[in-house]
């Protein structure tokens, strides 16, 4: 009986004893390793947490019209003058979409459109040379659209259009079709891929392919000019339903306040100041512009869209949206 006591004795100090090349903690017996290994092996441990999606964002960026340029050409200010009289107010002379991009892919641009006189027709337009210059023009307003999974699909769909070439002069660019009373024919002509079209008409084309369930567009791509377009996704309904599904149920103040930070940040501070904000809190910043442009163009409590509040938040968004692309991006290489 003494023997097996003492065999079993031995066996159980031998498995308290820490393995080969293991101290034991001086002063806390021969279990430390014990208590150790059950601390790193057993205990939950605390996880690093990941970093968190960046907010989706697409959007329509519009440029409302100015004056004709002086030295314009004479087709060029034929266009701009059948733009700005033969559509509904405002007059606006462009539209083209923004698409957000993924956490560490370069390659992906975020202005996708097409133009008059456009060689290769539409095409994501960051490459070009002169972009910086056009996109920091006071004139754009900008307006977000949300759907599930929005940016991915929306740029696929880009991807699938890029090249598409603009209408023919001997047409009139297309542009009759989408004013009274040509525009009842509007449906009869090709809104497929590659098929030509002007800026709407492709802006249109994209949206309605890309994400049916929130840009149900009631009438056919070509029966929408700039204005036209603009004036179908900024409706008030849209709004609504945007704000609505993008408005948390509870909110804590602190995390308000952070978002109104960041917005002014990225769209009245200095340019190195927005070079120096992180993808993140830049993307945040884009977010939260954008909820205050639904929000403006809701009707809040029966009473109708303020307008001038309305068109405020829509120019600060585009604001926004060029300074995260030519700056925060561009500064920033990434």
């Amino acid at each position: 009986m003494t023997v097996d006591f003492k065999l079993k004795a031995q066996k159980y100090e031998e498995m308290l004893t820490a393995p080969d090349g293991e101290a034991t903690t001086s002063g806390a017996g021969p279990i430390a390793w014990l208590e150790a290994y059950r601390q790193a092996n057993m205990l939950p441990q605390e996880m690093e947490p990941e970093a968190a999606p960046l907010p989706g964002m697409v959007a329509l960026m519009v440029m409302k019209a100015n004056a004709t340029k002086q030295d314009a050409t004479m087709a060029e200010a034929f266009i701009d003058r059948t733009v700005q009289f033969g559509q509904p107010y405002p007059a606006i002379t462009h539209v083209e979409l923004w698409v957000g991009d993924r956490v560490d892919e370069k390659s992906e641009d975020n202005h996708f459109s097409t133009y008059l006189g456009a060689e290769k027709g539409a095409l994501w337009t960051s490459g070009m040379t002169d972009s910086k210059k056009f996109y920091s023009n006071a004139a754009w307003s900008a307006v977000p659209i949300f759907a599930a999974d929005a940016e991915r699909r929306v740029r696929s769909v880009c991807n699938l259009h890029c090249g598409t070439p603009y209408p023919r002069a001997a047409v009139l660019w297309q542009y009759p079709m989408s004013t009274w009373p040509l525009r009842a024919f509007a449906g009869m002509l090709d809104d497929g891929i590659n098929a030509p079209a002007h800026c709407a008409a492709l802006s249109a084309r994209v949206l309605r392919s890309a994400i049916p369930e929130v840009a149900a567009l009631p009438q056919s791509s070509h029966w929408y000019g700039p204005s036209s377009l603009y004036l179908e996704v900024a409706k008030p309904e849209r709004m609504e339903a945007a704000f609505a599904s993008q408005r948390p149920v509870v909110r804590a103040q602190v995390q308000d306040d952070r978002d109104d930070e960041l917005a002014a940040r990225i769209t009245l501070h200095s340019d190195d100041e927005v070079v120096a904000m992180s993808q993140s809190d830049a993307r945040q910043a884009l977010h939260a512009l954008a909820i205050q442009v639904t929000r403006a163009g809701s009707r809040q409590g029966g009473a109708e869209v303020d307008q001038d509040l309305f068109r405020e938040s829509q120019e600060l968004f585009a604001r926004g949206l060029t300074r995260y692309t030519w700056l925060n991006r561009k500064r920033n290489e990434r």
